[in-house]
């Protein structure tokens, strides 16, 4: 329900409600990622977190500026611990499970180790003034290697037109 604060006009801050504005099956759909709305950035910053034993970066666009082969700016990290190291380990390991067992085992690497989440997310059609079940968003965000992971990659696509529509 935040902005990343990366550099980019604008940014959404997606969509949590507060407890008091839930519904009596909010926990359930929430859950399932229902009633939630979030970039491919927060996601993407949200995997990194994990992926960094709890620790949240601010992303940013640019790393640093040189000018004439000198470094003339550069971005300071912003880090913060969020979960601790434990619980971001034991989501680690459940997310390589989805890989290794579950719905991600495309994303198994050759030589690596991977982990993520697929998910796949139905949209609002303003035509029929419901959720759609022909349009959907489909996406696997992941990282690698396990141990020591040094690349988070989301991919989202767009009502995809495949026959097999998870992430």
């Amino acid at each position: 329900g935040e902005q990343t604060g990366v550099e980019l006009p604008a940014e959404s801050k997606g969509l949590i409600r507060s407890p008091e504005n839930w519904n009596p099956d909010s926990l359930a759909s929430m859950s399932i990622g229902y009633e939630i709305n979030v970039t491919a950035l927060q996601s993407a910053a949200a995997f990194a977190t994990i992926a960094n034993d709890g620790v949240k970066v601010k992303p940013h666009i640019i790393k640093e500026i040189q000018q004439e082969g000198k470094t003339v700016s550069t971005t300071q990290v912003e880090k913060i611990q969020v979960v601790s190291s434990e619980t971001a380990r034991q989501l680690r390991q459940m997310m390589q499970q989805v890989v290794l067992k579950g719905t991600g085992k495309r994303a198994q690497l050759n030589g690596y180790t991977s982990a993520g989440k697929t998910g796949t997310a139905w949209k609002y059609d303003e035509k029929l003034k419901k959720i759609n079940d022909e349009k959907y968003i489909s996406s696997f965000i992941g990282f690698a290697p396990i141990d020591n992971p040094s690349v988070v990659i989301a991919v989202i696509l767009d009502e995809p037109q495949v026959a097999m529509r998870d992430g």
